[in-house]
């Protein structure tokens, strides 16, 4: 799929962002967005093989600095991962998935690669 996704205008972003916010009404620190930088973007494009990025939704625990830290257990906020991804299979019919060596994987042990951890909003937001 090398045109998944569309560009949208700001009127359109900002309708989406006000649904959003109108459905978690009353949710103290709701996590609106989160910033991850050129080089991480990049990085995870000049994967070989890559023709996008898939962002995952999840929750992960936070530490008192909102860095994501799997040893906290609770406060879990919701967080974006970036995965890159090769539309198609590999021999076995199984999706294709990227070691990245460069994101400063803990366990190094072959498991798939991908970026967390960008900064959240609130609090690095527009204001």
């Amino acid at each position: 799929m090398k045109n998944a996704g569309k560009i949208f205008s700001v009127k359109e972003i900002a309708l989406g962002r006000k649904n959003f916010e109108a459905r978690h009404n009353g949710q103290k620190d709701l996590r609106k967005a989160e910033y991850f930088s050129r080089d991480i973007l990049e990085t995870l494009l000049k994967v070989e093989g890559c023709d996008g990025i898939r962002i995952y939704y999840g929750h992960a625990p936070e530490n008192k600095e909102g860095d994501i830290d799997f040893s906290v257990v609770g406060n879990e906020q919701p967080r974006l991962f970036l995965v890159p991804v090769q539309i198609g299979v590999d021999g076995l019919g199984r999706d294709m998935k990227f070691k990245i060596d460069t994101t400063g994987e803990k366990d190094g042990e072959g498991e798939p690669g991908g970026a967390g951890g960008g900064v959240p909003c609130p609090n690095f937001c527009n204001p």
